[in-house]
């Protein structure tokens, strides 16, 4: 099991795991090391980041680091792009989730879709960035945190992307978020 510390930081993060450099394929199993490769992952970003998400899980995406990271990578340039696709907002809409907060202030940049039915029952949750790291979790419910990690993975990210591409392709903005913009 690895073991990344408690306070997720990017000081903090181990500064073997480098993307596009460290090419190791990790386990990992616990909401603490998935919040903080999140959290590494997204602060080495430099072009994109696609989530494909149950509930847009509040444990993993809802703090103020990853906030502060994506927020910086969307004010970067003009040519990032950071997607989301969540099958059900309806929880973190309630909650007030930051990221959702995030993307209606940051509209060029953060893009929210929910798929299309016919893959409403994908039950696996991942992220991807530039193409080549992802954390992979086959179960992308809040309860199981089982994932797979690679900082330099780009035939396994490239798939993963593709499928999120057709998923995007074939999704609308999901209305619970649009209605926020109002």
């Amino acid at each position: 099991m690895l073991i990344l510390p408690s306070v997720p930081t990017t000081m903090d993060l181990p500064t073997y795991y480098k993307l596009g450099e460290t090419r190791a394929e990790v386990s990992i199993d616990s909401v603490e090391e998935n919040r903080n490769i999140v959290i590494s992952l997204v602060s080495q970003a430099r072009y994109t980041i696609n989530i494909f998400s149950q509930e847009l899980d509040e444990q993993l995406y809802d703090n103020e680091v990853f906030e502060k990271h994506i927020f910086e990578l969307a004010t970067r340039h003009r040519s990032i792009e950071i997607r989301i696709l969540v099958q059900d907002s309806s929880l973190a809409i309630r909650n007030s989730h930051r990221l959702i907060r995030l993307a209606q202030r940051l509209t060029s940049s953060i893009f929210i879709k929910k798929p299309a039915r016919q893959f409403k029952d994908t039950q696996s949750a991942f992220l991807t960035v530039d193409g080549i790291g992802m954390l992979y979790r086959v179960q992308g419910d809040n309860r199981n945190y089982r994932a797979s990690v690679n900082f330099m993975s780009p035939q396994r990210t490239s798939k993963l992307d593709d499928f999120f591409t057709e998923v995007w392709e074939h999704s609308d903005l999901d209305p619970q978020v649009r209605r926020l913009f109002m």
